[in-house]
């Protein structure tokens, strides 16, 4: 669960069963309600950024990098959520270039801060 630096509050109204699923899962992992809450919330909102970011890529409307982007996951996790979802991964010579360039920029980037850092 991510780090809490500044926090708002969200008051939700749930249904008596969910509060009550809510407690009993809270009571077997040992953990006050609220933060149960508060893991389940995180979990599923990771969820379903990647299931927002697999819908995209398989419409097309969105390319490998950018769905990983959006899902928050680097490249290769967004690979082998790809292939346990069945969704197709078509791989063209364009986007393959395009994340080529895009990794040249990248070790460029690191290669000028690690001479500058040695300065």
């Amino acid at each position: 669960m991510p780090e809490q630096r500044q926090v708002t509050q969200l008051n939700i109204r749930i249904p008596k069963a969910l509060a009550r699923e809510l407690e009993e899962l809270a009571h077997a992992e040992h953990l006050e309600k609220i933060d149960m809450a508060r893991r389940l919330l995180w979990e599923g909102v990771a969820r379903r950024k990647q299931e927002r970011a697999l819908q995209l890529y398989a419409e097309g409307k969105v390319g490998k990098s950018r769905a990983a982007e959006l899902a928050g996951l680097s490249l290769w996790e967004l690979m082998e959520l790809v292939e346990q979802q069945g969704v197709r991964w078509d791989y063209s010579l364009a986007e393959a270039k395009a994340e080529l360039k895009e990794v040249f920029k990248l070790a460029q980037r690191s290669e000028r801060g690690a001479a500058s850092s040695r300065r």
